[in-house]
Order: C-alpha cells, then structure tokens, then sequence
C-alpha cells in the first residue's frame, strides 16, 4: 500500500461549512515529503456543496477529487472516499473540522512509525457559532471535544476514539472488506442522529489485532453550530447514543467472551431483555418527571438514551438475538 495520506472529507449540504474547512487544508505545512490528496464526498445534498467544493480545491496546489455518494449516511459516504483514495492512511476530516497547520504531515508520521496503529485519534476544540451553553464542558465529549486519554503521555493506546479527525489504516479497512464485514451503525443521516459507526470500527480493530491510539498533538477546531447548542437537540442526540448501545453492547458482550446469557429463558432473548429495559426505565422515570425540559440535567439524557436503546430492540426484535451471531462472525473473521 502506498505510504501517504487521503484526506477524506463527507459533505451533506456542506456549503456554508466547507470554505474554512478546506483553506485549513491549503495551509497544511511540512507536508512537501509527503504524498497527500483530498477527497471531498458528496452525499445526497440539495445545495451546491459539489460545485463549491471543485472551485475551492482549485484554489490550491493539492491533488483532490470531488465524488458523489448518492446512498444517505456517514458510513456510506467514509465507504466510498476509502474506494476512491490512493494512500495508506485515511485521514478522515468532518465538513466543520478545522485541521491545524501541522495535522497531515503529524499523522503520517505517527503512522508511519507505529505499524499496529489502525486507528489513530486526536482532539477536539470547539468553535462557537453562538455563545457557548452553560452545560457544554460537561458533555463536550458527546460532540468530539476534547481529550481522550487519561495518560500523560501526548502518544497513548486507548478503547476507542471520536471519528472526527481520526486516521485509520486502509490496511486494516481492505481486511474488513475481504472478510466480509459490514458496518451494523451506518453514522448520521439528514434524519437520524445515531451515530456509533466510530465505536463499532474500533471494537473491529481489536478484533483484528490492530491497536487504537490518541495523540495530543493532533488538534483541530471543531465548529459548534448554533443549531446544535441547545437541550432539544441534546435529547435527540443521547436517544441516538442509547440507539447505537443496543448493537455496541453486543460487541462488547463478546469482547467479554460472553453468549448469550441464556439461550433457555421461558421470553425470546430479545423480549427478554426489552422487558428488563423497560422496567429500569419506569422504575428511573420518578427521577425526571417534571425535569425534562431542565437543561444540563444529566438524568434526563440517560433516560433518553435508556428510550432510544428500548425501542431499537424493540424495532430489531428476533434480529436482536441474530446480532450475536453476527459479531461472532466478525470477530472470527478477525481471527483468522
């Protein structure tokens, strides 16, 4: 595989975003040994983002491409940059990701040093549309702010990191493909916040052998839109995480070298467990009744993301129980 990074950029109506976001890649230093492009995905907009992002990239003197991806959703459109790329390292740089100047040519040489990185992460800072909320410090981490290793070492092996700003080897991306492996979380669409694509990639990194590391050094603004401050879109965003747990649990389940807890309860397994959710929630629901509307209140979110884990077992049902055969199937695919 060519040494070298592809800067992969997933656009949804990218256009009022993308002109900061990609003149923070025309100023990348120190990148003249380096190979490196950009890779602009357009999926699905309504707006000019292609168009935008030709005449932007033009401006400078960095190899890119524009592509559309027509199938709604993060995964598909980090699919389809992955096919399109050259290089080994697949940098992968939301549309409000704001890269610091030495961003490329830091990942490549952390990379380039360290063979069983599959996935590489960085941090977060955020940039303000509007005023900051007074509860944003406490869930920062739920919009990919901040730090991610407890170690005090700028270089540091972790679980997992935030899918924003991160760098994965297209290595370990061709293993997934040949083993068959298909993303279960399919990211973000223009009308689910569900998210946990990034987690589900990193337990699949382990999986193969492959390590996960964070590095300091790595840092990148990342915008804050006005549309998103505010505790309205906070409840949709953790009902999304309690989404993505019922497949992230079974993953970790399995990491566990767990079965299924029981194969001869009198319930399907599935039944069973939505059945013991739903009693935690009414048993927790006292906590937030009359809150819900109380911003900042962390209760409230758990009980949204114990709703969105409730009805996505629910929706899943018989293939719920199908899951773990599933992971099983990957991680054995990861063994091999």
């Amino acid at each position: 595989m060519t040494p070298g990074v592809s800067v992969i950029i997933c656009c949804y109506n990218s256009a009022a975003r993308l002109p900061a976001t990609i003149q923070h890649l025309l100023d990348q230093t120190d990148t003249g040994a380096i190979d490196w492009e950009v890779i602009v995905v357009d999926n699905a907009s309504t707006d000019n983002t292609y168009d935008l992002a030709l005449k932007l990239l033009s401006a400078g003197k960095i190899h890119y491409k524009v592509v559309k991806e027509p199938v709604p959703g993060l995964a598909m459109a980090r699919v389809k940059g992955l096919q399109t790329s050259k290089y080994e390292y697949l940098l992968y740089c939301d549309d409000d990701n704001h890269l610091a100047a030495n961003y490329v040519s830091l990942s490549f040489d952390i990379m380039q040093k360290n063979p069983l990185i599959g996935i590489l992460g960085g941090v977060g800072e955020a940039v303000f549309e509007s005023n900051e909320p007074f509860w944003f410090k406490q869930y920062c981490h739920s919009f990919a702010v901040g730090d991610q290793s407890d170690s005090p070492n700028d270089l540091s092996k972790v679980e997992e990191v935030y899918g924003a700003g991160c760098v994965i080897r297209k290595t370990f991306m061709n293993l997934l493909g040949a083993s068959g492996f298909k993303l279960m979380l399919m990211g973000r669409t223009a009308t689910a916040v569900i998210s946990g694509d990034d987690s589900e990639l990193c337990l699949m990194a382990h999986f193969f052998g492959y390590e996960v590391w964070f590095h300091r050094g790595l840092r990148f603004g990342h915008l804050m839109s006005e549309g998103r401050m505010n505790w309205k879109y906070m409840k949709r965003l953790y009902h999304g995480f309690g989404r993505s747990q019922a497949y992230i649990k079974v993953y970790k389940h399995i990491q566990e070298g767990k079965q299924i807890h029981n194969k001869n309860l009198r319930l399907p397994f599935w039944l069973d467990t939505f059945i013991h959710k739903a009693k935690y929630i009414v048993a927790f629901y006292p906590k937030v009744f009359g809150k819900m509307n109380e911003e900042g209140n962390p209760d409230v979110l758990r009980f949204h993301a114990m709703l969105g884990e409730a009805s996505e077992i629910w929706k899943l049902k018989q293939k719920y129980s199908d899951l773990f055969d599933t992971v099983l199937a990957n991680q054995n695919a990861g063994h091999k």
